[in-house]
Protein backbone atom coordinates (compact mmCIF):
# COMPACT_ATOMS: atom_id res chain seq x y z
CA UNK A 1 0.00 0.00 0.00
CA UNK A 2 1.45 3.42 -0.90
CA UNK A 3 1.59 5.90 0.99
CA UNK A 4 -1.37 8.33 1.18
CA UNK A 5 -0.81 11.79 -0.52
CA UNK A 6 -2.86 14.76 -1.25
CA UNK A 7 -3.64 15.40 -4.72
CA UNK A 8 -5.16 18.16 -7.34
CA UNK A 9 -7.49 16.92 -10.19
CA UNK A 10 -7.57 19.49 -12.84
CA UNK A 11 -10.38 18.76 -14.60
CA UNK A 12 -13.73 17.01 -14.62
CA UNK A 13 -14.31 15.22 -17.54
CA UNK A 14 -13.80 11.63 -18.47
CA UNK A 15 -9.97 11.35 -17.94
CA UNK A 16 -9.88 13.65 -14.56
CA UNK A 17 -12.53 11.44 -12.70
CA UNK A 18 -11.30 8.35 -13.85
CA UNK A 19 -7.54 9.38 -12.60
CA UNK A 20 -9.35 10.88 -9.31
CA UNK A 21 -11.58 7.04 -9.18
CA UNK A 22 -8.28 5.10 -9.09
CA UNK A 23 -6.64 7.48 -6.65
CA UNK A 24 -8.89 7.37 -4.36
CA UNK A 25 -9.35 3.59 -4.24
CA UNK A 26 -6.09 3.33 -3.88
CA UNK A 27 -5.81 5.07 -0.54
CA UNK A 28 -4.67 9.23 -1.79
CA UNK A 29 -6.68 12.35 -0.98
CA UNK A 30 -7.91 13.83 -3.69
CA UNK A 31 -9.72 17.20 -4.82
CA UNK A 32 -11.05 17.41 -8.19
CA UNK A 33 -11.65 21.03 -9.68
CA UNK A 34 -14.27 21.57 -12.46
CA UNK A 35 -14.84 25.62 -13.68
CA UNK A 36 -18.94 23.98 -15.19
CA UNK A 37 -21.02 23.65 -13.42
CA UNK A 38 -21.96 20.07 -14.30
CA UNK A 39 -19.59 16.90 -14.71
CA UNK A 40 -18.12 15.40 -17.74
CA UNK A 41 -16.92 18.15 -19.83
CA UNK A 42 -16.87 17.21 -23.57
CA UNK A 43 -19.48 14.47 -22.34
CA UNK A 44 -22.60 16.31 -22.13
CA UNK A 45 -26.20 15.11 -21.95
CA UNK A 46 -29.67 17.23 -22.23
CA UNK A 47 -33.22 16.04 -22.27
CA UNK A 48 -35.53 17.56 -24.23
CA UNK A 49 -39.03 17.33 -24.03
CA UNK A 50 -40.68 16.56 -27.31
CA UNK A 51 -43.90 16.35 -29.45
CA UNK A 52 -45.19 13.00 -28.10
CA UNK A 53 -42.07 11.74 -25.51
CA UNK A 54 -39.16 13.14 -23.58
CA UNK A 55 -35.64 11.54 -25.44
CA UNK A 56 -31.78 12.58 -24.71
CA UNK A 57 -29.71 14.20 -26.94
CA UNK A 58 -25.65 14.35 -26.47
CA UNK A 59 -24.15 17.70 -27.15
CA UNK A 60 -20.79 16.06 -26.76
CA UNK A 61 -19.28 12.97 -27.09
CA UNK A 62 -21.58 9.98 -28.39
CA UNK A 63 -21.04 6.74 -29.83
CA UNK A 64 -19.47 3.73 -27.77
CA UNK A 65 -17.58 1.78 -30.00
CA UNK A 66 -15.79 -1.99 -30.63
CA UNK A 67 -12.90 -1.56 -27.50
CA UNK A 68 -14.13 0.44 -25.72
CA UNK A 69 -13.28 -2.13 -22.98
CA UNK A 70 -12.54 0.39 -19.82
CA UNK A 71 -15.94 2.33 -20.64
CA UNK A 72 -17.74 -1.02 -20.26
CA UNK A 73 -16.14 -1.81 -17.26
CA UNK A 74 -16.88 1.76 -15.61
CA UNK A 75 -20.69 1.16 -17.01
CA UNK A 76 -21.16 -1.91 -15.64
CA UNK A 77 -19.04 -0.52 -11.98
CA UNK A 78 -22.40 2.12 -12.01
CA UNK A 79 -24.85 -0.22 -13.16
CA UNK A 80 -25.59 1.96 -16.45
CA UNK A 81 -26.60 0.35 -19.40
CA UNK A 82 -25.22 0.19 -23.46
CA UNK A 83 -28.42 0.79 -25.58
CA UNK A 84 -27.48 -0.32 -29.40
CA UNK A 85 -28.55 2.75 -31.67
CA UNK A 86 -29.41 -0.02 -34.34
CA UNK A 87 -27.24 1.92 -37.22
CA UNK A 88 -23.15 1.60 -37.78
CA UNK A 89 -21.58 5.06 -37.15
CA UNK A 90 -18.91 3.88 -39.34
CA UNK A 91 -21.08 3.67 -42.43
CA UNK A 92 -22.94 6.96 -43.63
CA UNK A 93 -24.44 7.53 -47.12
CA UNK A 94 -23.15 10.18 -49.25
CA UNK A 95 -26.29 12.10 -50.23
CA UNK A 96 -24.57 14.69 -52.53
CA UNK A 97 -22.68 12.01 -54.07
CA UNK A 98 -25.04 9.61 -55.52
CA UNK A 99 -23.11 7.60 -57.94
CA UNK A 100 -20.15 6.88 -55.02
CA UNK A 101 -22.04 3.62 -52.51
CA UNK A 102 -21.26 3.08 -49.25
CA UNK A 103 -19.87 -0.58 -50.23
CA UNK A 104 -17.41 0.83 -52.27
CA UNK A 105 -16.41 3.55 -49.67
CA UNK A 106 -16.38 0.64 -47.27
CA UNK A 107 -13.98 -1.05 -49.74
CA UNK A 108 -11.69 1.80 -50.93
CA UNK A 109 -11.78 2.71 -46.91
CA UNK A 110 -10.13 -0.76 -46.27
CA UNK A 111 -7.76 -1.18 -48.99
CA UNK A 112 -6.30 2.53 -47.93
CA UNK A 113 -6.16 1.17 -43.98
CA UNK A 114 -4.03 -1.63 -45.23
CA UNK A 115 -1.63 0.55 -47.56
CA UNK A 116 -1.55 3.01 -44.21
CA UNK A 117 -0.13 -0.24 -42.11
CA UNK A 118 2.25 -1.19 -44.10
CA UNK A 119 3.94 1.76 -44.48
CA UNK A 120 5.76 4.42 -43.32
CA UNK A 121 3.75 6.35 -39.99
CA UNK A 122 5.24 9.99 -41.63
CA UNK A 123 2.20 9.60 -44.20
CA UNK A 124 -1.25 11.31 -43.80
CA UNK A 125 -3.92 10.21 -44.67
CA UNK A 126 -4.27 12.44 -47.92
CA UNK A 127 -1.11 10.84 -48.94
CA UNK A 128 -2.34 7.04 -48.12
CA UNK A 129 -5.37 8.17 -50.61
CA UNK A 130 -3.70 9.29 -53.22
CA UNK A 131 -1.30 6.21 -53.19
CA UNK A 132 -4.28 3.95 -53.18
CA UNK A 133 -4.97 5.75 -56.42
CA UNK A 134 -8.41 6.97 -55.32
CA UNK A 135 -10.06 10.06 -57.36
CA UNK A 136 -13.12 12.30 -58.17
CA UNK A 137 -16.53 11.49 -56.10
CA UNK A 138 -15.04 8.51 -54.48
CA UNK A 139 -12.11 10.94 -53.19
CA UNK A 140 -14.42 13.27 -51.86
CA UNK A 141 -16.54 10.78 -49.92
CA UNK A 142 -13.74 9.32 -48.94
CA UNK A 143 -12.17 12.53 -47.57
CA UNK A 144 -15.48 13.83 -45.99
CA UNK A 145 -15.73 10.89 -43.94
CA UNK A 146 -12.70 10.89 -42.45
CA UNK A 147 -12.49 14.81 -41.82
CA UNK A 148 -16.13 14.18 -40.34
CA UNK A 149 -14.28 11.33 -37.72
CA UNK A 150 -11.68 13.01 -36.66
CA UNK A 151 -12.94 16.67 -37.04
CA UNK A 152 -9.09 17.90 -39.32
CA UNK A 153 -8.39 18.05 -43.08
CA UNK A 154 -6.80 14.72 -43.86
CA UNK A 155 -3.54 16.31 -44.76
CA UNK A 156 -3.32 16.90 -41.20
CA UNK A 157 -3.78 13.19 -39.74
CA UNK A 158 -1.43 10.37 -39.31
CA UNK A 159 -3.02 7.39 -41.84
CA UNK A 160 -1.94 4.61 -39.78
CA UNK A 161 -4.49 4.87 -36.57
CA UNK A 162 -6.51 6.88 -38.22
CA UNK A 163 -7.61 4.61 -40.76
CA UNK A 164 -7.59 1.48 -38.33
CA UNK A 165 -9.79 3.03 -35.56
CA UNK A 166 -11.07 6.87 -35.34
CA UNK A 167 -12.27 6.74 -39.45
CA UNK A 168 -12.72 3.20 -39.68
CA UNK A 169 -15.05 1.84 -43.11
CA UNK A 170 -15.79 -1.63 -41.45
CA UNK A 171 -19.54 -2.16 -40.67
CA UNK A 172 -20.26 -2.41 -36.96
CA UNK A 173 -22.56 -1.78 -33.93
CA UNK A 174 -22.71 1.51 -32.33
CA UNK A 175 -23.98 1.85 -28.42
CA UNK A 176 -24.58 4.74 -26.51
CA UNK A 177 -25.40 4.92 -22.58
CA UNK A 178 -28.97 4.04 -21.88
CA UNK A 179 -30.25 7.57 -20.77
CA UNK A 180 -27.24 9.69 -21.78
CA UNK A 181 -23.27 9.25 -22.20
CA UNK A 182 -23.24 11.85 -18.78
CA UNK A 183 -24.92 9.04 -17.03
CA UNK A 184 -21.14 7.86 -16.87
CA UNK A 185 -19.34 11.16 -15.16
CA UNK A 186 -22.49 12.09 -12.77
CA UNK A 187 -21.98 8.72 -11.39
CA UNK A 188 -18.59 8.72 -11.13
CA UNK A 189 -18.75 12.23 -9.14
CA UNK A 190 -21.30 11.16 -7.04
CA UNK A 191 -19.03 8.28 -5.86
CA UNK A 192 -16.28 11.21 -5.11
CA UNK A 193 -18.82 12.72 -3.41
CA UNK A 194 -17.54 15.95 -1.69
CA UNK A 195 -14.00 15.91 -3.21
CA UNK A 196 -15.35 17.41 -6.27
CA UNK A 197 -15.19 21.01 -6.53
CA UNK A 198 -17.62 22.76 -9.45
CA UNK A 199 -17.39 26.08 -10.57
CA UNK A 200 -14.27 26.40 -9.53
CA UNK A 201 -12.39 28.01 -12.36
CA UNK A 202 -8.33 27.41 -12.61
CA UNK A 203 -6.04 30.13 -12.41
CA UNK A 204 -3.13 29.20 -12.23
CA UNK A 205 -1.03 26.06 -11.80
CA UNK A 206 2.53 26.16 -10.10
CA UNK A 207 5.04 23.78 -8.70
CA UNK A 208 8.31 23.34 -6.37
CA UNK A 209 10.45 20.63 -5.35
CA UNK A 210 7.86 20.35 -2.33
CA UNK A 211 4.22 20.27 -3.82
CA UNK A 212 1.89 21.88 -6.49
CA UNK A 213 0.40 25.13 -6.04
CA UNK A 214 -3.50 25.42 -7.31
CA UNK A 215 -5.11 28.52 -7.52
CA UNK A 216 -9.00 28.56 -8.45
CA UNK A 217 -11.38 31.77 -8.13
CA UNK A 218 -8.97 33.26 -6.12
CA UNK A 219 -7.68 31.57 -3.76
CA UNK A 220 -4.74 29.14 -3.73
CA UNK A 221 -4.32 25.83 -2.14
CA UNK A 222 -1.14 23.08 -1.97
CA UNK A 223 -1.05 19.26 -3.01
CA UNK A 224 1.83 16.95 -3.34
CA UNK A 225 0.68 15.87 -6.85
CA UNK A 226 -1.61 17.18 -9.51
CA UNK A 227 -3.14 15.43 -12.56
CA UNK A 228 -3.79 17.84 -15.42
CA UNK A 229 -6.53 16.86 -17.07
CA UNK A 230 -7.85 19.78 -19.10
CA UNK A 231 -9.19 19.92 -22.95
CA UNK A 232 -5.96 19.98 -25.35
CA UNK A 233 -7.35 23.67 -26.24
CA UNK A 234 -6.42 24.65 -22.63
CA UNK A 235 -3.61 23.21 -22.16
CA UNK A 236 -2.07 24.58 -25.37
CA UNK A 237 -3.48 27.93 -25.32
CA UNK A 238 0.41 29.47 -25.82
CA UNK A 239 -1.22 33.17 -25.03
CA UNK A 240 -2.46 32.56 -21.60
CA UNK A 241 -0.70 29.58 -20.30
CA UNK A 242 -2.05 27.77 -16.95
CA UNK A 243 1.09 26.31 -16.03
CA UNK A 244 4.89 26.68 -16.81
CA UNK A 245 5.50 23.64 -19.53
CA UNK A 246 9.26 22.35 -20.51
CA UNK A 247 10.45 22.15 -24.03
CA UNK A 248 10.10 18.74 -24.69
CA UNK A 249 6.75 18.55 -23.82
CA UNK A 250 5.54 21.28 -26.02
CA UNK A 251 7.22 20.08 -28.38
CA UNK A 252 5.10 16.68 -28.45
CA UNK A 253 1.87 18.83 -28.23
CA UNK A 254 3.02 20.11 -31.64
CA UNK A 255 2.11 16.58 -32.88
CA UNK A 256 -1.37 16.85 -31.90
CA UNK A 257 -4.12 18.89 -34.22
CA UNK A 258 -7.32 20.39 -32.29
CA UNK A 259 -10.31 19.44 -34.18
CA UNK A 260 -13.15 21.61 -34.33
CA UNK A 261 -16.27 19.97 -34.06
CA UNK A 262 -19.94 21.13 -33.19
CA UNK A 263 -23.37 19.25 -33.34
CA UNK A 264 -27.09 20.10 -34.16
CA UNK A 265 -30.44 18.63 -33.42
CA UNK A 266 -33.74 19.10 -34.76
CA UNK A 267 -36.86 17.71 -33.27
CA UNK A 268 -38.74 15.86 -35.84
CA UNK A 269 -42.50 15.13 -35.64
CA UNK A 270 -42.53 11.26 -35.15
CA UNK A 271 -39.90 9.10 -34.92
CA UNK A 272 -38.25 7.47 -38.15
CA UNK A 273 -36.28 4.46 -39.49
CA UNK A 274 -32.69 4.93 -38.35
CA UNK A 275 -30.09 6.31 -40.57
CA UNK A 276 -26.80 7.63 -41.30
CA UNK A 277 -26.29 10.28 -44.02
CA UNK A 278 -23.76 12.42 -44.92
CA UNK A 279 -22.93 15.45 -47.11
CA UNK A 280 -19.56 15.46 -48.73
CA UNK A 281 -19.73 19.52 -49.92
CA UNK A 282 -20.60 20.83 -46.31
CA UNK A 283 -18.47 17.76 -43.80
CA UNK A 284 -21.15 17.09 -41.63
CA UNK A 285 -23.52 14.13 -41.47
CA UNK A 286 -26.79 13.14 -39.84
CA UNK A 287 -28.13 10.16 -38.01
CA UNK A 288 -31.73 8.53 -36.72
CA UNK A 289 -30.90 5.94 -33.57
CA UNK A 290 -32.74 3.77 -30.90
CA UNK A 291 -33.26 5.40 -27.71
CA UNK A 292 -33.38 3.55 -24.26
CA UNK A 293 -37.16 2.87 -24.66
CA UNK A 294 -36.35 0.32 -27.62
CA UNK A 295 -38.11 3.52 -30.42
CA UNK A 296 -36.16 5.77 -32.60
CA UNK A 297 -36.04 9.15 -30.99
CA UNK A 298 -38.17 11.76 -32.60
CA UNK A 299 -34.83 14.12 -33.30
CA UNK A 300 -31.96 14.50 -36.30
CA UNK A 301 -28.62 14.19 -34.78
CA UNK A 302 -25.72 16.38 -36.99
CA UNK A 303 -22.25 16.86 -36.31
CA UNK A 304 -19.66 19.09 -38.60
CA UNK A 305 -16.22 19.24 -38.50
CA UNK A 306 -12.97 20.78 -40.21
CA UNK A 307 -12.95 24.08 -39.03
CA UNK A 308 -13.88 26.09 -42.54
CA UNK A 309 -16.59 24.02 -43.18
CA UNK A 310 -18.15 25.10 -40.09
CA UNK A 311 -17.73 28.62 -40.95
CA UNK A 312 -19.34 28.04 -43.61
CA UNK A 313 -22.36 26.64 -41.71
CA UNK A 314 -22.53 30.03 -39.76
CA UNK A 315 -22.51 28.36 -36.60
CA UNK A 316 -20.96 31.26 -35.22
CA UNK A 317 -24.33 32.70 -35.79
CA UNK A 318 -26.76 30.20 -34.54
CA UNK A 319 -28.27 27.15 -35.98
CA UNK A 320 -30.17 28.42 -39.26
CA UNK A 321 -28.13 27.97 -41.90
CA UNK A 322 -26.59 24.55 -40.92
CA UNK A 323 -30.62 23.54 -40.66
CA UNK A 324 -31.16 24.60 -43.62
CA UNK A 325 -28.55 22.92 -45.06
CA UNK A 326 -29.63 19.64 -43.21
CA UNK A 327 -33.83 20.27 -44.29
CA UNK A 328 -31.95 20.13 -48.23
CA UNK A 329 -29.89 17.23 -47.72
CA UNK A 330 -32.63 15.24 -45.31
CA UNK A 331 -36.06 15.85 -47.39
CA UNK A 332 -37.09 12.29 -46.42
CA UNK A 333 -37.70 13.52 -42.55
CA UNK A 334 -40.47 15.31 -41.00
CA UNK A 335 -39.10 18.41 -39.17
CA UNK A 336 -41.40 20.03 -36.46
CA UNK A 337 -40.97 23.52 -36.19
CA UNK A 338 -38.88 24.25 -33.24
CA UNK A 339 -35.97 25.73 -32.71
CA UNK A 340 -32.88 23.53 -33.25
CA UNK A 341 -30.39 23.23 -30.81
CA UNK A 342 -26.62 24.09 -31.62
CA UNK A 343 -23.73 22.97 -30.03
CA UNK A 344 -20.48 24.74 -30.82
CA UNK A 345 -17.17 23.56 -29.18
CA UNK A 346 -15.01 25.96 -31.09
CA UNK A 347 -16.13 28.86 -29.16
CA UNK A 348 -16.58 27.14 -25.59
CA UNK A 349 -13.71 29.21 -23.68
CA UNK A 350 -13.44 25.93 -21.41
CA UNK A 351 -12.61 23.48 -24.14
CA UNK A 352 -11.39 25.60 -27.25
CA UNK A 353 -12.03 23.01 -29.27
CA UNK A 354 -13.50 20.08 -29.79
CA UNK A 355 -11.74 16.79 -29.77
CA UNK A 356 -8.00 16.43 -31.20
CA UNK A 357 -5.98 14.21 -33.50
CA UNK A 358 -2.87 12.98 -34.20
CA UNK A 359 -0.44 14.76 -37.13
CA UNK A 360 1.33 12.59 -39.36
CA UNK A 361 4.31 11.18 -37.69
CA UNK A 362 2.83 10.81 -34.85
CA UNK A 363 4.56 8.08 -33.29
CA UNK A 364 5.06 6.10 -30.20
CA UNK A 365 7.73 8.37 -28.40
CA UNK A 366 5.12 11.32 -28.70
CA UNK A 367 2.57 9.57 -27.11
CA UNK A 368 4.96 9.01 -24.18
CA UNK A 369 6.11 12.18 -24.29
CA UNK A 370 2.41 13.66 -23.94
CA UNK A 371 1.98 11.66 -20.61
CA UNK A 372 4.91 11.78 -19.21
CA UNK A 373 5.34 13.90 -16.00
CA UNK A 374 6.83 17.29 -15.56
CA UNK A 375 7.50 17.48 -11.91
CA UNK A 376 5.18 16.76 -10.12
CA UNK A 377 2.25 17.46 -12.63
CA UNK A 378 1.01 14.14 -14.16
CA UNK A 379 -1.12 14.21 -17.80
CA UNK A 380 -4.15 12.65 -18.96
CA UNK A 381 -7.00 13.29 -21.72
CA UNK A 382 -7.91 11.99 -25.06
CA UNK A 383 -5.00 13.54 -27.16
CA UNK A 384 -2.77 11.55 -25.11
CA UNK A 385 -3.76 8.23 -26.00
CA UNK A 386 -2.00 6.31 -28.93
CA UNK A 387 -4.90 3.89 -30.09
CA UNK A 388 -7.96 6.11 -28.72
CA UNK A 389 -7.15 9.48 -29.57
CA UNK A 390 -10.06 11.54 -29.59
CA UNK A 391 -12.34 8.71 -28.28
CA UNK A 392 -14.05 8.71 -24.88
CA UNK A 393 -11.76 5.33 -24.37
CA UNK A 394 -8.75 7.14 -24.48
CA UNK A 395 -10.10 9.80 -21.96
CA UNK A 396 -10.48 6.89 -19.16
CA UNK A 397 -7.59 4.94 -20.27
CA UNK A 398 -5.26 8.10 -19.68
CA UNK A 399 -6.65 8.95 -16.46
CA UNK A 400 -5.92 5.81 -14.74
CA UNK A 401 -2.39 5.70 -16.35
CA UNK A 402 -2.17 8.81 -14.65
CA UNK A 403 -3.38 7.78 -11.12
CA UNK A 404 -1.24 4.50 -11.42
CA UNK A 405 1.76 6.69 -12.08
CA UNK A 406 1.27 8.85 -9.19
CA UNK A 407 0.90 5.64 -6.52
CA UNK A 408 3.96 4.61 -7.71
CA UNK A 409 5.34 7.62 -7.45
CA UNK A 410 4.60 8.48 -4.04
CA UNK A 411 6.64 4.91 -2.70
CA UNK A 412 5.18 2.87 0.11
Amino acid sequence: MSASSRIAVLGAGLSGLAAATKLVELGHEVTVYEARDRLGGRVWSETVAGVDRTYVIERGAEFVLDGYTTLREYCSTHGLNLVDTGMSYYIRKPADRPDVTTEAMASLGAQAALNAAAGSGARSVADVLSEVGVTGAAREALEARIEMSTSVRVDQVTAEQTLEHTASFTPGPSWRIGGGNQRLPIAMGEALGNRVRLNHLIEEVTQDDMGVAVTADGESERFDFAVVALPFGILNDRESPLLELPDWKVAALDHVVQGNAAKLHLELVEGPETSAVMSVSDRFWTWTAIAEDGQVAPVLNCFGAEIDHLRDLRIDEGPTEWATRVAQLRPDLPFADKEPVVTAWPFDPLSKGGYTAHGPGFMQEHADALEAPHGRLYFAGEYIDLEFAGLMEGALRTGERAAHAIDLATGS
